[in-house]
């Protein structure tokens, strides 16, 4: 077979194969015990009673109900991504190692960053939302430095100061 008759095939193939944009990911109710399917049966009766925006009356009182629900779901959901990236990386018990050390480290950092950004103003929230926008930034992604914490850049930020006045 020629190299362009490779190309077209593997072309051919890659449009069959096309990911479809979805915003809803569908997990499997039968797959979940017994107390689970109650707990989000529960649910569901509260969103039959009152819709899918319930008062705050009653999302405080059923607080417990829906806070186990997204606990259930996050697990299934972090479960199943682990089974598929141990799978994926084979029988590397190393790699597999640095890819859980890097996946729980990720979702400590977003934490602690979701934490201080909810501490924003609304006004420095617009600000930010204007400037990701205005410079097309909102589906760019990049490369954080190392050590780019809060405590870290305010030393940089010294170090830099020290040099200019130098």
């Amino acid at each position: 077979m020629k190299s362009w008759q490779l190309c077209r095939r593997v072309e051919a193939l890659a449009e069959k194969f096309k990911l479809v944009q979805s915003d809803i990911v569908r997990l499997d109710f039968d797959s979940f015990t017994e107390p689970e399917k109650q707990l989000f049966r529960k649910i569901w009766e509260i969103w039959d009673k009152y819709g899918s925006n319930p008062p705050a009356d009653v999302l405080e009182a059923n607080r417990e109900f829906f806070s186990k629900a997204a606990e259930v779901l996050c697990g299934r959901v972090f479960d199943l991504f682990m089974f598929l990236n141990r799978e994926l990386l084979g029988e590397d018990e190393i790699e597999y190692w640095y890819f859980k050390l890097h996946f729980w480290n990720f979702l400590a950092d977003l934490n602690e960053c979701l934490q201080r950004v909810r501490k924003w103003s609304e006004k420095d929230r617009q600000e930010f939302l204007k400037d990701m926008k205005e410079h097309d930034a909102m589906n760019k992604v990049f490369r954080i430095p190392r050590g780019s914490g809060g405590e870290d850049l305010r030393k940089r930020g010294k170090k830099q100061e020290c040099k200019g006045n130098g």
